[in-house]
């Protein structure tokens, strides 16, 4: 879990927050507080377009509670975050929050070091727990179906919204807007077909480098709560007192809670996501050099885990993988997804 302070059930007061977040909003309530009382100038989010009729991610700094908002929700897509966010840092004048995953913000701090004028700028970082990124393949072809299905082009991408798993939303050109369960894309995603390669060789799930970590807590006794929590990691003073300071103007509820919980909340993808020794492992049979930084026991079932993931990257690395991958009926994916969720359950 790494170092930490506390760690909190919480969630965003304003409904409207909540709305279309991801989790519970409070990633927005920090900033929208932070903004609104002066604690920062800026906040560094990421928002989606669509660019040439492709819907991508696009960095930039919300100064306002509307642009807070308009960058809500998962992205689930690979970004260029230090070319798009170090210039932005760099031009902007003031202090900025900065909402990344675990390694923009842990390779945004490096950066802070070589450049101080950077760190003087940066006066909070919040990573968002992240179990991988896929590549643009996988949202193209989502967005294709969603547009034959519609028979009209998307102009607006939400990647999950609503209560516990959600689902997905696309505006149309005609006004209207289609959904679908978040399924529809987190089925591939989840077998790992499209990930970035970076990330298997990455351990870092909870954000160890931020002041906050915020995401998901899927605990069963939550499921039938009409509002959706988020599971929030204090790491730092800094990230302390800029939190307490959201939950005294009332912005944000917040409970203590275990971080046991929060461990138990991602009991499966937080060990396997750690776990780079079995990748590196199961990499050495498909000629797939990883660095193992973690250094841990290897059971079979960890193993098989980890060769899963790394043949379904590497099967949709090539064209006649992904006609295969999109091909395949949606009852054989759920058989995948079922099989992996049986050896991240085996302890």
């Amino acid at each position: 879990m790494g170092h930490y302070l506390s760690s909190h059930l919480s969630y965003a007061t304003d409904h409207s927050i909540r709305r279309r977040a991801a989790s519970g909003g409070v990633a927005s309530a920090l900033l929208i507080h932070g903004l609104s009382n002066g604690l920062i100038d800026g906040a560094v989010v990421c928002v989606t377009t669509i660019v040439n009729g492709k819907v991508r991610p696009q960095f930039k700094i919300a100064t306002s509670r509307e642009e807070v908002l308009a960058a809500q929700g998962s992205k689930y897509v690979e970004t260029r975050f230090l070319k798009e966010v170090l210039p932005l840092i760099r031009s902007f004048e003031g202090k900025v929050a900065v909402v990344g995953l675990p390694c923009d913000v842990s390779n945004l701090l490096r950066w802070c070091k070589k450049e101080r004028h950077l760190e003087k700028k940066v006066g909070l970082t919040i990573a968002l727990v992240c179990g991988h990124n896929s590549r643009t393949e996988l949202i193209d072809e989502i967005a294709r179906r969603l547009e034959r299905k519609s028979g009209q082009k998307i102009v607006d991408y939400r990647f999950r919204v609503g209560h516990w798993r959600g689902r997905l939303e696309a505006d149309l050109t005609d006004g209207t807007t289609i959904s679908e369960p978040s399924k529809y894309f987190n089925d591939y995603q989840n077998l790992f077909f499209f990930s970035e390669r970076k990330c298997m060789a990455c351990s870092d799930h909870y954000g160890y480098a931020a002041d906050i970590s915020v995401g998901d807590v899927w605990l069963f006794r939550l499921k039938s709560d009409p509002i959706k929590h988020s599971g929030v990691i204090i790491r730092s003073v800094t990230g302390r007192d800029f939190y307490q300071s959201t939950i005294k103007a009332n912005h944000i509820k917040s409970q203590s809670l275990d971080i046991r919980d929060i461990l138990d909340g991602q009991s499966r993808i937080g060990p396997s996501h750690y776990n780079v020794s079995a990748r590196v492992k199961a990499g050495a049979l498909l000629d797939m050099k990883l660095k193992d930084t973690v250094k841990m026991p290897v059971s079979w079932h960890a193993y098989l885990n980890a060769l899963l993931n790394l043949v379904n990257m590497r099967l949709s690395e090539t064209e006649f993988g992904k006609k295969i991958i999109f091909m395949t009926p949606r009852p054989f994916l759920k058989m995948g997804l079922y099989c992996k969720k049986a050896l991240e359950s085996l302890k």
